[in-house]
């Protein structure tokens, strides 16, 4: 059992690791920045005292001894020199000065951030807290106006050891690291409701996956009652399945006898309109079925090549003598050939020939094929139907394909006209005497739904275009 089922809790959790974190934290890194503030300003309060010392012969600050040496070492470490003016107004540089060098192993002390109008001992003051700022390794050499080198010993002043630890950097990295970690946590959150929601849009087109029940309460709650709404649907539809199939086959029988008993009718104009009524009654209950058992499909999705499909089905059409062509692939990627050995073929000024769709490179996607095929040829026979041709051809995009089916023309129907005929039982005023019963358009609209696509149309160069797009998984 988790800790905390509810999002709720969590999310109150969160809040309060945050401020609490931000809180100590906030103490933390301000009791440190203190910490070092004193130790800077403890190093700049003894280089002042000890300017006094040096020159005016003051008592020496606490912690700082003083050894006399001849000279100061030559060849070790880094030496940073300076001069320090008894006087600043005095223009000719004669006034008694203070010689410093500063040697280091490894840094050099730069002086030219020094306060540059400062008194003297504000100098040193100033020298001296920068070298407890950088935590080095450093050595004060000084000799005053007339005086012998001595070096200034304040291990307790200025060295890297008597700093302060610094926690300002752990501080930091270790808060970033809880926001970071907050961040992922209810990014899980919301990545989990992402994935209930697209399971959920998948069911409602006819999936057969249910939700997760995983994760806070609230989530599971949600869960629960978008499977046990998919459940009744489905339910639903697998009646209205059943008692239309029902209907089917008790219509069977007697539209058999009506139409044994219509061969006996002498009138042969009456016998064929009757026979035809008959034939239109089984056709639209058959129809309904079909659209039905579409709504109800449970085909698994696999990954399919969609080039091979329509070429299949086109294929088909051309071994009956139909008028459907295949158009060549239009893809947004851009073709790049190679040579065997990895070089691009050298330009020779002439058109490259055009790549056909059974050439080009297979689109693949992730698809319903039995469904997929229905829907593709229903859009083929609307186009010979109403339009006396069909020009199938493929679009391929990163995140989407098309498959469009373009016909001749003719058909009286605008884009906007054929795409108020998606209802079910629709039908346009061109439909005439041509077979069907309205609804192929909307089995369409349902396979496009159950790939998370869309069905639309549009002008095309010579008719209409019917697009049927599916997502990329």
């Amino acid at each position: 059992m988790k800790l905390l089922p509810s999002l709720q809790a969590k999310t109150v959790s969160w809040i309060l690791t945050g401020t609490l974190a931000g809180l100590i934290t906030g103490a933390l890194w301000n009791g440190s920045q203190q910490a070092w503030e004193r130790y800077l300003d403890r190093a700049d309060y003894t280089g002042q005292q000890l300017y006094g010392a040096l020159n005016d012969g003051a008592p020496l600050p606490a912690g700082v001894y003083l050894t006399e040496v001849t000279a100061p070492p030559r060849g070790v470490g880094r030496v940073t020199e300076a001069s320090i003016l008894q006087s600043l107004w005095d223009e000719d540089f004669g006034g008694a000065r203070l010689l410093i060098q500063v040697h280091d192993p490894d840094l050099s002390y730069t002086l030219t951030d020094l306060p540059p109008f400062s008194l003297p001992p504000q100098q040193l003051g100033a020298m001296t807290r920068k070298m407890a700022r950088l935590c080095g390794d450093p050595t004060l050499y000084a000799r005053a106006e007339g005086g012998s080198w001595v070096r200034v010993n304040a291990p307790d002043i200025w060295s890297c050891a008597a700093a302060p630890n610094d926690l300002r950097l752990p501080l930091g990295l270790g808060f970033l690291l809880l926001i970071v970690t907050l961040l992922s946590r209810s990014t899980e959150v919301t990545g989990r409701l992402g994935r209930l929601a697209r399971i959920f849009a998948n069911n409602g087109a006819g999936g057969t996956a249910m939700l997760p029940t995983e994760g806070p309460s609230e989530l599971n709650e949600i869960a629960g009652a978008l499977n046990a709404s998919i459940a009744q649907e489905r339910e639903a539809l697998e009646k209205r399945a059943e008692v239309l199939s029902a209907i089917s086959h008790d219509l069977g029988t007697p539209a058999a006898r009506l139409k044994l008993r219509t061969a006996l009718i002498g009138d042969a104009t009456l016998r064929q309109k009757m026979e035809g009524d008959i034939d239109q009654m089984i056709a639209m209950v058959e129809g309904v079925l079909s659209f039905t058992r579409t709504e109800l499909d449970a085909e698994a999705a696999q990954q399919i090549s969609l080039t091979a499909l329509v070429e299949s089905i086109v294929d088909d059409y051309e071994d009956l003598g139909r008028r459907v062509t295949l158009a060549p692939v239009d893809s947004e990627v851009p073709e790049v050939r190679h040579s065997v050995f990895g070089v691009a073929p050298r330009d020779t000024g002439l058109p490259e020939p055009r790549t056909s769709l059974r050439e080009a490179q297979r689109v693949l996607v992730v698809a319903r094929p039995l469904a997929l095929q229905r829907a593709i040829t229903n859009l083929v026979e609307n186009a010979l139907n109403y339009g006396r041709r069909a020009t199938v051809r493929i679009e391929s995009h990163a995140d989407e394909v098309s498959v469009l089916v373009e016909d001749a023309g003719g058909s009286g129907l605008s884009a906007l006209e054929i795409g108020e005929l998606i209802a079910p039982f629709r039908r346009g005023a061109n439909a005439g005497r041509a077979a069907g019963n309205g609804l192929g358009l909307s089995i369409v609209q349902t396979v496009a739904r159950q790939h998370n696509g869309s069905l639309t149309f549009e002008e095309g160069a010579e008719g209409l275009v019917a697009r049927l797009t599916l997502r990329r998984e």
